[in-house]
């Protein structure tokens, strides 16, 4: 691989780290002030979540994988499994997720969200998307045909 080369791969890997995380901050805190998403059951369930960093990551995890124990949610999360034990607690006194033993080994536990948190995570699903189909609306079609374009390079850095 040639200098120049790598000196692109550089450039687009720092272009990629400062962008990526900066457009999911702005959808995540348009989703947050739509106020269209006030007339959605479970609104409040998502504000409520919001006010504590890492509780609809955590929500949106045990949502995807249905149930979850405590190490894999630290491991899923990259958090430590002391910080998972603060936050499922909190979670469980709101009523977003319930623990249950495993029936095989009573030492494993098991956390899985519950309606209240299911809804929330659909609601807040469905914010973040309008959020974002209003952001891509605003861009040319060559914007967004490029973006469409790369979609798949971005999904297998997500998976290597």
């Amino acid at each position: 691989m040639s200098h120049k080369s790598l000196q692109d791969n550089a450039t687009s890997a720092m272009m990629l780290l400062d962008t990526v995380p900066g457009v999911l901050r702005r959808i995540n805190a348009d989703a947050l002030q739509d106020t269209e998403a006030l007339t959605d059951a479970g609104w409040r369930e998502v504000s409520e979540l919001r006010a504590r960093p890492g509780q609809l990551s955590l929500l949106r995890v045990l949502v995807e994988h249905e149930r979850c124990t405590m190490q894999e949610l630290a491991d899923l999360l990259v958090v430590t499994p002391s910080t998972v034990t603060v936050m499922v607690k909190r979670l469980l006194a709101q009523g977003y997720v319930e623990r249950s033993r495993d029936e095989v080994d009573w030492r494993t536990v098991w956390v899985k969200p519950t309606e209240r948190g299911q809804q929330a995570v659909s609601v807040f699903v469905r914010r973040r998307l309008v959020s974002l189909q209003r952001r891509l609306e605003q861009l040319s079609e060559d914007e967004r045909n490029s973006l469409i374009a790369a979609l798949p390079a971005l999904r297998c850095l997500s998976e290597i």
